[in-house]
C-alpha cells in the first residue's frame, strides 16, 4: 500500500498569492489529532501523521481500517449522534485513547466525518463563569458612550478571559484594510492603537473562511505543522476540506508574516454584521499559548455580544447627527415651495447646502443650473453634471474619492473631492449634487502598505514585510467621508423636491389645459356659428338660385341660346348637389350634439317603418329588403333610424348593372370573452348586427377610409356626399359602439354594427 502526504507544497509566487488554497492546507498543528470517516462505511479515510503516535501502529494499519477496530461500540454510537446534529455543536464530546483524555469536535464533508482530537489541558478544567461574564457585559453596554468604547472594554474582557498579552478589536473599512479600533495589552509591548493595515495583510479568502468559521487559534507559530495522509489509491490526487476545522494549519505566508512581528501565538474570532465580516477579535501572545476549547468558547461568546450591539451602538453614534438632520429637513420642508422660483432662492440654497454639511450644492433642473457655495467655473461644472447624469443610472450615488470614478476629476483641484449626486424625476439632466472639497490627512500605518510583501528575485516568490514600524501616508484627493444619516436625509429632501416640482408640473399643465379648454371653447362657438351659416344661412341663397333659374327656364327657355340653357341646368344641378351636402353637415352636427336620452328600440318595428318610407326606392329598384328575428336594443329614435336608412340607402345606391339588389339585415349574440380576443379592454356583451347587399363592393384595402368624411371610391357614377358612412359611425360611436365594413369589388358590401348590450332587456339572441 502506497501513502500519499497530502500538504500543499505549492510555492506562493506573485501571481497565485490570492488564489492561495487555505481550506485545503493538507495539514494540521501539532497540539492535535485528525481522523477523517468515510461516511458510507465508517473506515478512516485520512489521518494526521501523528496519529501513529495515538494509535501506536504505523500509518498504513491506521488508513482504511474500520472506526470500530480503534474505539468501542460506545465511542462509536456517541460519534453517530454528534455527526447527526444539524446545528453547529458548541459542546465536544470527550472520550479516552489508552490512558489520556481527548474532547472531540466532528464536522461533515461531501464524503466524510472529521473527527479532531484535542488533549485536555492540564489547567482546563476550571469553566469560566458565563454568568458573570454575561453580566459584565451588559454593564458595559449600559456604561458605553460609544461603539468604541463598548470594543474597548470587549478588549479588556477578552483578554481577561484568555490571558493573551495583547488583545485588539480590527474593523475594516469598505476597501478591507483594518485599522485597530480598540485595544488591550501587557504594559512591556507597543501599542498598535489606531494603526491601518491594507487588505493584502487578510487576504480576501481568509476573509471568506472566517464566514464559515469564525474563530482560528494558532498554539504556536513556530511548531512544525502535522502532514495528513490517505492511501495513495484512495486520494484521488484531492485533499480534504478543511474549512470547518480548528486544527487546519495556517498559511507559510501568514506564518512568516508572525514570526516577523515576533509573536508566537494567536487567537482570532470573527465580527459578522448582516452576513459580512465587520472586524476581528483578535489575540496576539508573544510565546506559544494554548487554550482549551471551553475558553475558546467564552471568547467566541464576546464576539457574538459585540456583533449582536455592532447595529445599535452605530446607530447611536449616528444619533445626534440624526437629530440635526432632522431638523434642518424640517426647516427646508416649510420654505420649499415646490416651484423653480424656491430654487432661485439664496435661503432655500443655503440650507440645502447646509443639509448635508457640504461646501457647495448643485441642482441642475430644465437645462438651468441652481447652485450655491465653493464651486466651479461653469465649463468644469457643466462636465461634472453631465457626466453625473450619463454615469448614474438611477438611484443615488455617493464617493468621498471622486477620481475613482470620474477621470476628469484630476482637473477639478481641491473644490471636488466628494460627491452625493441624485437624480430628480424621469427626465435627464434633472438632477441635485451635493459637493465636498478636497481635506488632506494623514493615516497612520503599521508598515509601509505599497510594500505588503518581499519579492525574491531569484525565484518570484513572495514573503511578508518584515518591518511594521508606523508609516505615515498624506491622503489627497478625498473629503470628509458622507454619514449614513446624511445620505438619508438627501434621498428625502430629493423624494420631496420631486414630489413638489411633479405637482407644480401637474398645476401648471392643469393651467394650460384650463386655457385650452377657454380656447377651444370659444373655437367650438365660432364653429357653431360658421354651422349655422352653412346650414341654414346658406339654404336661402340656393333655394333662390334654384328658383330663378327655374324662372328662367320656364319663361324665356324657347329665346335661349342651347348653351345657355345646358349651363343654367348645370347651375341647378350643382345648387341642388350643394343643398345635399348641407343637409348632410346639418345631420353630422346633430349627431356628435345630441344629447344621449336612450330608449328601448325594437328593430323589427323600425325596419317595417323604414321599408315602407323606402318602398318606392326599392320598388323602382326591383330590390328585396328582408330580416330576421332582430333584438331590442337601447338608442336614440331617430339617430337608429338614420343609421339603418343610410345603410339602406347605400345599398341601393351601390347596386351592381344588370342584379337587383337584395339586402339582408341578421343579428347575433357576441360575448364579453369573445370581444375580448380582439378588443382586451372590452366590458360588455355585444349585438352584432350586419346589413349585408349584393351590390358592388369595395376593394377591402380601403375599409377603413370608407367612413372618412367625404370619401367616394365610385367616381361621379353614383351621386353622394361621402358624409353618409362618417355619420353612421358617429351614430354608432353616440351609442358606445362601432361599426366594421367587408367587402369585395363585385361581390357586394357587409357592414357591421356592434352595439352594447343593456343586461336589463331580455332577448333569446344566441352566439353562432
Amino acid at each position: 500500500m502506497n501513502l500519499k502526504n497530502l500538504t500543499n507544497k505549492d510555492n506562493i509566487t506573485i501571481t497565485n498569492c490570492d488564489a492561495e488554497p487555505i481550506h485545503i492546507p493538507g495539514s494540521i498543528q501539532s497540539y492535535g489529532y485528525l481522523l477523517a470517516l468515510n461516511k458510507t462505511n465508517n473506515t478512516i479515510q485520512y489521518c494526521s501523521e501523528n496519529c501513529t503516535t495515538l494509535f501506536s501502529k504505523p500509518l498504513n494499519q491506521i488508513l482504511s481500517k474500520p472506526f470500530s477496530e480503534f474505539f468501542n461500540k460506545e465511542d462509536e454510537t456517541s460519534l453517530a449522534a454528534y455527526s447527526a446534529k444539524t446545528e453547529n455543536a458548541v459542546k465536544p464530546f470527550a472520550f479516552s485513547v489508552g490512558n489520556q483524555s481527548f474532547h472531540i469536535t466532528a464536522f461533515s464533508t461531501k464524503e466524510n466525518i472529521v473527527m479532531e482530537f484535542e488533549p485536555f489541558s492540564p489547567e482546563g478544567f476550571e469553566l469560566p463563569d458565563l454568568f458573570f461574564q454575561t453580566k459584565r457585559f451588559a454593564y458595559s453596554t449600559e456604561r458605553a458612550d460609544n461603539l468604541q468604547m463598548l470594543c474597548q472594554d470587549v478588549a479588556d474582557e477578552t483578554r481577561t478571559i484568555t490571558g493573551y498579552d495583547r488583545v485588539m478589536i480590527y474593523r475594516f473599512d469598505k476597501d478591507n484594510n483594518g485599522q485597530v479600533f480598540a485595544e488591550s495589552r501587557i504594559d512591556k509591548i507597543e501599542p498598535f492603537l489606531g494603526l491601518y493595515y491594507p487588505a493584502t495583510d487578510i487576504p480576501v479568502q481568509t476573509r471568506e473562511l472566517f464566514l464559515l468559521n469564525s474563530i482560528r487559534m494558532l498554539a504556536n507559530v513556530q511548531a512544525t505543522n502535522v502532514p495528513l495522509y490517505a492511501l495513495d489509491e484512495n486520494a484521488d490526487n484531492k485533499s480534504i476540506d478543511l474549512s470547518l476545522s480548528i486544527l487546519r494549519s495556517f498559511s507559510p505566508m501568514h506564518i512568516q508574516y508572525l514570526k516577523n512581528m515576533g509573536v508566537g501565538a494567536t487567537f482570532t474570532i470573527a465580527l459578522i454584521n448582516h452576513g459580512k465580516l465587520w472586524g476581528l477579535i483578535a489575540c496576539h501572545h508573544y510565546a506559544p499559548k494554548h487554550i482549551p476549547y471551553h475558553v475558546r468558547l467564552a471568547a467566541h461568546l464576546q464576539g457574538i455580544f459585540l456583533s449582536s450591539q455592532i447595529d445599535v451602538r452605530q446607530v447611536a453614534d449616528e444619533f445626534e447627527l440624526v437629530k440635526e438632520t432632522e431638523k434642518k429637513l424640517d426647516s427646508l420642508h416649510k420654505i420649499m415651495t415646490g416651484s423653480e422660483k424656491s430654487l432661485a432662492k439664496e435661503q432655500t440654497l443655503v440650507q440645502l447646502k447646509n443639509l448635508l454639511n457640504a461646501d457647495a450644492v448643485v441642482i441642475a433642473y430644465k437645462e438651468t443650473f441652481y447652485k450655491h457655495g465653493l464651486l466651479l467655473q461653469d465649463e468644469k461644472l457643466n462636465g461634472l453634471m453631465n457626466w453625473l447624469d450619463t454615469s448614474i443610472d438611477h438611484g443615488i450615488f455617493q464617493t468621498s474619492k471622486l477620481g475613482y470614478s470620474y477621470p476628469q476629476a484630476a482637473g477639478l483641484g481641491s473644490q471636488v473631492a466628494g460627491v452625493v449626486y441624485l437624480p430628480i424625476g424621469t427626465q435627464t439632466k434633472n438632477g441635485i449634487a451635493w459637493i465636498r472639497q478636497e481635506v488632506e490627512k494623514t493615516v497612520n500605518w503599521g508598515g509601509d502598505p505599497s510594500k505588503p510583501m518581499n519579492i525574491d528575485a531569484g525565484n518570484q516568490s513572495l514573503t511578508p514585510r518584515k518591518s511594521f514600524v508606523l508609516w505615515k501616508e498624506a491622503v489627497k484627493g478625498q473629503s470628509a467621508a458622507w454619514q449614513k444619516p446624511e445620505i438619508n436625509a438627501a434621498s428625502v429632501i430629493c423624494s420631496y423636491i420631486q414630489h413638489q416640482f411633479h405637482l407644480s408640473d401637474m398645476q401648471e399643465e392643469e393651467h394650460r389645459y384650463l386655457n385650452l379648454n377657454e380656447r377651444l371653447k370659444k373655437a367650438n362657438e365660432e364653429l357653431e356659428n360658421m354651422n349655422w351659416i352653412s346650414t341654414h344661412d346658406l339654404k336661402e341663397p340656393l333655394r333662390k338660385i334654384q328658383i330663378y333659374a327655374s324662372i328662367i327656364l320656364q319663361k324665356h327657355q324657347a329665346n335661349l341660346p342651347e348653351l345657355v340653357t345646358t349651363n343654367i341646368l348645370r347651375m341647378q344641378s350643382s345648387a341642388a348637389r350643394m343643398q345635399n351636402l348641407v343637409d348632410a353637415l346639418l345631420s353630422y352636427t346633430k349627431v356628435i350634439n345630441e344629447e344621449k336620452q336612450l330608449v328601448n328600440i325594437d328593430l323589427n318595428v323600425l325596419l317595417d317603418e323604414i321599408q315602407a318610407d323606402l318602398k318606392e326606392s326599392i320598388e323602382e329598384k326591383a330590390g328585396h329588403l328582408q330580416w330576421g328575428n332582430l333584438p331590442v336594443i337601447q338608442g336614440i329614435t331617430f339617430l337608429i333610424r338614420q343609421l339603418f336608412e343610410n345603410l339602406i340607402n347605400n345599398s341601393l345606391k351601390f347596386t351592381k348593372e344588370g342584379r337587383p339588389p337584395v339586402i339582408i339585415i341578421s343579428s347575433q349574440l357576441v360575448y364579453e370573452k369573445t370581444m375580448k380576443q380582439t378588443m382586451p379592454d372590452s366590458e360588455h356583451d355585444y349585438y352584432k348586427i350586419t346589413v349585408a347587399d349584393n351590390g358592388v363592393g369595395f376593394n377591402p384595402a380601403y375599409k377603413k377610409e370608407l367612413f372618412r368624411m367625404f370619401q367616394r371610391f365610385h367616381g361621379k357614377k353614383y351621386i353622394g356626399t361621402g358624409i353618409g358612412l362618417s355619420i353612421c359611425q358617429k351614430i354608432a360611436e353616440a351609442h358606445n359602439g362601432f361599426i366594421e365594413a367587408e367587402g369585395e369589388e363585385g361581390k357586394g358590401a357587409a357592414f357591421n354594427i356592434y352595439l352594447p348590450i343593456n343586461k336589463m332587456i331580455i332577448t333569446d339572441q344566441r352566439e353562432n
